[in-house]
């Protein structure tokens, strides 16, 4: 479908994208690093604190990239937070110790004990090495997702309509606009119009995100598979609670989804496993759009509609999630007068609209429902 954007996008893709929308876009993304994430495509710049937030400093301000051409490599971390920091390692195998060639006159016997010993340090390094595994992958993690519960899934994926419609685009000020870009050739997988996005289990910033994403692609489709997940516990707007779409599937009779958990949630020794490396197509994505706040190409959360639509960096703050549980978020869902539901579902509604201009404007009954269409109309979309 075509939209009716009046004005023209700049090279970076944001049209009528006020300076504030840029400026809350900046604050609320997060780069993809080039250490961990194996220097795939581009460069992401991180924000540098939050207004309103003391004391964040540099912390909240760390930077990251991703390289094009190049593969992510599992297991490696991202370089400690700050230079120096005390007792950050770099993750390697250890270089086996050296020995001498032993002389003209050593014994059998003597031969035989070495070795015999040498099969003892073999056998102790491999008993060593199994428990350091499985202390890696099971002990030192801060959260265990767990299968989310019914009556929790249902509430965040039937959401009612007639709240969906009384929220319309949300609270104005809170909420980031998507940027809407025009020309572009739709992207497709499998014969249906395609949605990829970019998320990391760490990330306070996908953790809002993923609320608005499962409630609003749950008015198209069905997801199976999800669990509970929280970010990191040493970042800022820690712990927040969320899901994780690792072990997810998402069905949809008209659009396909690819929603890419990027790393793992970040562990006791400091280190984020990469879970899924982007494809070629993918990471070509993340370069020519993936561009956030900044000019640099590598930001998460990120989600590219149909190559219209596009959400660069998190669309509202993680802080108002802080201290909530996934239970109260969920129950406040169907009320159109809380605040964070506006936020949530006016978030939705914005992802919503993108989808139903490039799927045809299907199902009617939720592409022809008034928060939907407000929604197009704030994006000047027509479905």
């Amino acid at each position: 479908m075509a939209d009716s954007a009046s004005d023209k996008p700049d090279n970076a893709g944001n049209a009528r994208r006020s300076q504030a929308d840029k400026d809350r876009s900046r604050q609320l993304s997060r780069p993809v690093s080039g250490k961990e994430a194996a220097r795939t495509a581009g460069r992401g710049g991180r924000p540098q604190g939050q207004p309103g937030r003391p004391g964040q400093g540099n912390r909240q301000g760390r930077q990251g990239q991703v390289r094009q051409g190049q593969r992510p490599q599992a297991g490696r971390g991202p370089a400690p937070r700050q230079a120096g920091r005390p007792g950050a390692q770099r993750a390697g195998a250890r270089r086996a110790p050296t020995r001498r060639p032993g002389g003209p006159g050593r014994s059998r016997m003597s031969l035989f004990t070495w070795g015999a010993v040498g099969l003892v340090i073999v056998i102790v390094a491999v008993v060593v090495a199994i428990s350091q595994s499985s202390s890696t992958t099971t002990k030192d993690i801060f959260f265990k997702a767990q299968p989310v519960n019914g009556t929790l899934l249902h509430e965040i994926t039937h959401v009612p309509a007639s709240t969906f419609n009384k929220v319309g685009t949300g609270i104005t000020g809170q909420v980031n606009v998507p940027v809407v870009v025009p020309g572009q050739a739709l992207l497709k997988v499998d014969g249906k119009p395609a949605i990829f996005g970019l998320y990391g289990e760490f990330c306070p910033y996908c953790a809002a995100e993923r609320w608005a994403i499962i409630a609003s692609l749950s008015r198209f489709g069905t997801f199976t598979g999800l669990k509970t997940m929280q970010s990191s516990s040493l970042d800022v707007y820690p712990k927040t609670p969320t899901f994780t779409f690792k072990t997810a599937k998402y069905s949809s009779p008209y659009l396909s989804a690819e929603l890419v958990e990027l790393y793992g949630q970040e562990k006791a020794t400091g280190r984020r496993p990469v879970l899924k490396r982007p494809t070629k197509s993918e990471l070509s994505i993340m370069s020519k759009y993936d561009k956030g706040s900044t000019t640099r190409s590598g930001t998460i959360p990120f989600m590219d509609i149909g190559n219209k639509v596009f959400f660069p960096g998190s669309s509202y703050s993680p802080n108002l999630l802080q201290g909530l549980t996934r239970t109260t978020i969920a129950a406040s869902l169907k009320d159109p007068n809380n605040t964070l539901t506006k936020i949530i579902l006016g978030v939705a509604n914005y992802i919503s609209a993108s989808i139903c201009a490039i799927d045809g404007g299907k199902p009617g009954s939720v592409c022809s429902s008034g928060g939907v269409q407000a929604a197009a109309k704030a994006l000047k979309l027509k479905i």
